[in-house]
């Protein structure tokens, strides 16, 4: 009697995964969901130094990255890790859903910006994206959200000359410390356009510098803080 071949089982191509939050039942919540997935945590970081540390001597696939860190915040993490290793996708995950952490999130590199409390199947799906090559993150969609900002009581009340809907979108970027370059590439005009509208806003809110100008927007309710 000849023997039939046994099926081989199809083994799962294996994606490393580096987990960066600094509390402990969210980092188990994460491998829970990764478990028995393609996508294996190879290691845990709780601060933004030993993200960067463990990148470099990992490197991992993808770096799931939360924002609110010691040291140095995932935000500063990220332009860190894009500058030295490029070709790491990198997913911030946090529980800020905060258009200008997004911004920031855009112009530094992150592939995609999820909210923590996503689902299994969610957190898998985007995973699986940045590892194609996708990114999760449109600017459209970032535009859209900037728009939906509250309108503060004393925001404009305040003012001689209220700002413009460009000009709070403008406002709420450079309080978040993106560059005029940066700000130009979210809103899609140019660099220029952007230098013009922070000379208004300055103008406008009776400030001399960017600084007091994010001083002034938080105060008044232009940029979400989230805190």
């Amino acid at each position: 009697m000849i023997n039939q071949p046994q099926p081989v089982e199809n083994q799962k191509a294996t994606h490393t995964v580096l987990l960066a939050d600094d509390h402990p039942m969210c980092q188990d919540g994460i491998m829970s969901m990764l478990d028995g997935s393609e996508f294996e945590v190879v290691g845990v970081a709780s601060s933004g130094n030993e993200v960067i540390e463990k990148v470099g001597s990992l490197n991992p696939d993808v770096v799931l990255l939360d924002i609110r860190m010691p040291g140095r915040d995932g935000l500063d993490t990220l332009s860190a890790i894009k500058k030295d290793f490029p070709k790491i996708a990198v997913l911030m995950l946090t529980t800020y859903d905060n258009p200008t952490y997004m911004a920031r999130a855009i112009a530094g590199g992150a592939a995609g910006y999820l909210l923590k409390g996503v689902g299994q199947e969610d957190l898998l799906s985007a995973l699986r994206s940045v590892i194609n090559g996708d990114s999760l993150l449109s600017m459209s969609d970032l535009q859209k959200s900037l728009r939906g900002f509250k309108e503060h009581a004393s925001s404009d009340r305040d003012l001689i000359r209220p700002l413009s809907e460009r000009e709070r979108e403008v406002l709420s970027l450079v309080a978040s410390g993106l560059p005029n370059k940066d700000i130009g590439s979210i809103l899609f005009i140019a660099e220029s356009t952007v230098k013009t509208h922070v000379e208004h806003i300055l103008e406008k809110i009776g400030v001399s510098d960017r600084v007091q100008a994010a001083v002034w927007a938080v105060r008044n309710g232009v940029v979400a803080t989230n805190e």
